[in-house]
């Protein structure tokens, strides 16, 4: 587990021991270091049409091509001497 994991749910254990009456401050604290952390995150992206006009729209029958790569590769990694 990498040391940002382990750091998060030593916190999200601490919270659990956080009285009632003192969350709502700990929330505020939070929120007010989310901003900063919020320049670093990317935006998601969308794929559509990544692979617009790279060939595939001549495979008359995609399911059928992959399912005999998948094969091919089963084979080919099964003959393989270790």
């Amino acid at each position: 587990m990498n040391t940002s994991a382990a750091k998060k749910l030593e916190i999200v254990k601490e919270l659990s021991n956080i009285p009632e009456n003192k969350l709502d401050q700990v929330k505020t604290y939070i929120k007010s270091l989310l901003p900063e952390s919020k320049a670093t995150v990317k935006k998601n992206r969308s794929l559509k049409g990544i692979w617009k006009d790279k060939g595939f729209e001549r495979i008359t029958d995609l399911e059928a091509e992959l399912e005999e790569v998948r094969r091919h590769m089963n084979e080919s990694i099964l003959k393989r001497k270790i």
